[in-house]
């Protein structure tokens, strides 16, 4: 059963351009909210100060309320802002902030029934998820993950029905009232989702794959357990929309692996594939790999995974390093446009995981690049690899540092900025489980007089793998690790060097590993420790102003038919297929209207302008049908 409550609200001032004040009180005008109760309770309620009660006050167990508003802006925008005044008292569950698209949910009326409000994994939304309960918990396997005793306060996005990214949040949001803000910003590729309680950033431009525009509505969620209750409390709400959005491009797509499976005969899996030129021009170049369901031939453990690149010289090269989780399906989605020097012409990628020992079972596999139109600010221009293997710990005295020849580069005049980017993964019993302090040294220029370096330090302990959105799992995937979690791609840390840059000259860059340190009476054997390894990909990205680049093509030619139209004008398979009769060809859709538009026009050829690799070519045809078999958007 539910039922609607209506409640009259109002308008206020502005924040990115008009802002709708969409409730702030019992006097507010003119949104009103429809409120909503799905399951136990006696549903939300409007209290005479003006707080949105989304739970009851009896703290029924097993409710799920909804209160939402009619559409705010018409026409997908640029820039959505929303902020409010959240209490949550403690207990179990929580709620959801969610930005619902209106071409599926309308333009007014009842928010969607979500069972449980701390996963607000609706098709097509973007949400902010707000959770209090997650008891700690001291089972090694099992759905509870909490084994660190983190406090019951967490945050987490979520987009097209599934969870992206889960945080602890610093700030007190429970029996107190507090701020909350979020921004989405609209970019090349998705959005840069900006979420802060009171004055902690919780996210600061987080980049959400594939968050394109929408035009939305908002909705505010909450929900209980069947055994514990909370409260959650929401005031002052207030939204603020950008510009209308521009129109956005498909992007470039390029397969690489498709459902590839290893076992213990095939551990890898290599694919040659031709990709985008340097000189085109490209706002965001994303990787997604997918670990797909292998049935009874899945390998049951997590396994170290990568997915390589080799360059001219057949050196293969880290680029997404992951571990494989305990059986659970896992999709990820990487921003890899740092490697863009690495990312075009013809070149071979390997993706690797499993074993050649077990039961002879493996992983299923698949891997995608997406080339999203824009012109980037500044464009990496080098990839130096700086320490690229496996590093040994050895002994207290070594304690990795054997490996860690220092390096030295030259660095162009015109680089305008740099980054150091060091994937690393803790292994073997110690080497898993051992948190491992490490520092890196860098002097701008080894020739200046007073060549200091910049030291940067860093724990490689990954202490939240109990939030890793591929949960639970098999195993024991919630414990600490150094650097990596089962059942997710690997987090580099990132050095933004381009304060200290030092254009011209030549840069020194020294790693500093430090030994372990033990609780009193916890310190394993000494060739327990000696056995410690950490595999690393380090590597040094410089950036500089990107050069006059062409506005990329999308749609290429696969394969021209003999006498066809295209074949008598010249056209080649390979060919990249930008405009048909002036009109932009971005999908086989937008061709076939072009021809369709004109075809009926034989009095003259139509113009075509293709791409051959980087070089522009312009040719006539026939009106009607090319002949052609294209792929892409």
């Amino acid at each position: 059963m539910k039922f609607p409550l209506h409640v009259v609200l109002a308008c206020a001032a502005c924040l990115l351009g008009p802002a709708v004040l969409v409730h702030a009180g019992p006097d507010a005008a003119p949104y009103t909210p429809h409120l909503d109760r799905y399951l136990a309770g006696t549903g939300p309620s409007i209290t005479p100060e003006g707080v949105i009660r989304l739970l009851d006050d009896e703290r029924t167990p097993g409710q799920s309320n909804t209160a939402g508003w009619p559409r705010h802006a018409e026409g997908a925008r640029q820039t959505t802002t929303f902020r409010a005044e959240l209490r949550v008292e403690k207990g179990g569950d929580g709620g959801a902030f969610v930005l619902l698209p209106t071409a599926s949910y309308g333009t007014q009326g009842a928010a969607p029934f979500r069972m449980d409000w701390t996963h607000p994994d609706l098709a097509g939304a973007f949400a902010v998820g707000v959770d209090v309960y997650d008891p700690p918990t001291e089972e090694p396997f099992g759905p509870d993950g909490n084994v660190v005793g983190a406090p019951e306060r967490e945050l987490s996005l979520h987009f097209d029905g599934r969870e992206l990214v889960k945080r602890v949040v610093d700030t007190e949001l429970r029996d107190v009232w507090t701020s909350i803000e979020v921004q989405v910003q609209h970019v090349a590729g998705g959005a840069e989702v900006t979420v802060r309680v009171g004055d902690e950033a919780v996210y600061d431009r987080w980049f959400v794959a594939g968050l394109m525009a929408y035009e939305s509505r908002l909705a505010i969620g909450a929900s209980t357990t069947g055994g514990a209750s909370t409260r959650f409390d929401v005031r002052d709400v207030v939204i603020a929309e950008g510009p209308l959005a521009s129109p956005t491009r498909p992007p470039l797509d390029v397969e690489v692996f498709h459902y590839v499976r290893t076992d213990n005969t095939t551990t890898s899996y290599q694919a040659t594939v031709d990709l985008p030129p340097l000189e085109w021009s490209f706002g965001r170049i994303l990787l997604t790999l997918d670990l797909h369901d292998a049935g009874r031939m899945w390998d049951e453990w997590d396994r170290n995974g990568e997915i390589s690149i080799l360059d001219d010289d057949g050196t293969k090269l880290g680029l997404v390093p992951f571990i494989t989780s305990y059986r659970t399906p896992c999709h990820w989605v990487v921003d890899v446009t740092a490697f863009r020097p690495w990312l075009h012409g013809r070149r071979t990628f390997e993706i690797a995981a499993g074993t050649t020992f077990y039961k002879n079972r493996g992983y299923l596999m698949s891997v995608s690049l997406a080339y999203h139109h824009g012109t980037p600010d500044l464009v990496a221009t080098k990839v130096i690899p700086l320490w690229h293997g496996t590093a040994h710990y050895r002994s207290d005295e070594n304690a990795f540092r054997d490996f860690y020849t220092p390096q030295e580069v030259a660095i162009d005049d015109d680089t305008t900025g740099a980054r150091l980017v060091v994937f690393t993964t803790g292994h073997s019993q110690v080497g898993e489980f051992t948190p491992s302090k490490r520092a890196i040294a860098f002097t701008p220029d080894v020739a200046a007089a007073d060549a200091e370096p910049r030291r940067f330090e860093n724990v490689l302990w990954k202490t939240d793998c109990y939030l890793n959105p591929n949960r639970p799992q098999y195993g024991t995937w919630k414990y600490p690790r150094a650097g990596w979690a089962p059942g997710d791609v690997v987090r580099p840390w990132t050095v933004d060097l381009t304060p200290d840059l030092a254009p011209g000259a030549t840069a020194r860059f020294v790693y500093e590993p430090r030994p372990y340190e033990f609780p009193e009476g916890e310190r394993p054997s000494a060739e327990q420790i000696a056995q410690a390894t950490h595999v690393v990909r380090a590597y040094l990205i410089l950036f500089g102003k990107p050069a006059d680049l062409a506005e990329a093509p999308t749609i290429r030619i696969l394969g021209v038919s003999d006498g066809g139209n295209a074949a008598r004008a010249g056209v080649k398979a390979g060919d990249w297929l930008a405009f048909y009769d002036g009109v932009r060809i971005d999908s086989a859709d937008a061709l076939r209207g072009a021809i369709g538009k004109a075809k009926d026009d034989t009095s003259r050829r139509i113009p075509v302008v293709l791409f051959r690799g980087t070089e522009r070519v312009e040719v006539t045809v026939e009106p009607g049908l090319l002949g052609v078999q294209v792929g892409g958007a």
